[in-house]
């Protein structure tokens, strides 16, 4: 993993897939920040994938919960994937980990999303 922050968008059978890797704090989140604040709205939701995130701090948690709010707001479910140790920890620690739906893998969090649109779950 690199201490350079990737942002990388990608569309997974019509759901957006963020991969982000790299060390997040408030001086480098602000790529990831536009990313997240944009819901396209062709889009059935955002998946993002944090696999690749060797570090991430208050801020990166803020933007996470911010991100989540936004996404409910204009109806668009937003899914973690694959946290990242450092991610995981965070979550953790803070107790906020409810607060996102997460899944184990990028697959997993496209079925969940797919699965939302009927109103069925994929997993929990």
């Amino acid at each position: 993993m690199s201490e350079d922050q990737e942002v990388r968008t990608t569309l997974v059978d019509g759901v957006r897939v963020v991969s982000a890797g790299g060390e997040f704090d408030l001086d480098t989140i602000d790529a990831l920040a536009q990313t997240l604040t944009h819901v396209p709205e062709d889009s059935a939701g955002t998946v993002l994938d944090l696999a690749d995130v060797a570090f991430a701090d208050s801020a990166f948690l803020h933007l996470l919960l911010r991100a989540g709010h936004h996404h409910r707001t204009v109806g668009t479910p937003l899914v973690l994937a694959r946290p990242s140790t450092a991610v995981a920890r965070l979550l953790d620690v803070t107790d906020t980990a409810r607060a996102f739906t997460l899944a184990p893998s990028v697959p997993a969090a496209t079925a969940e999303i797919r699965a939302a649109e009927t109103g069925g779950t994929a997993f929990r």
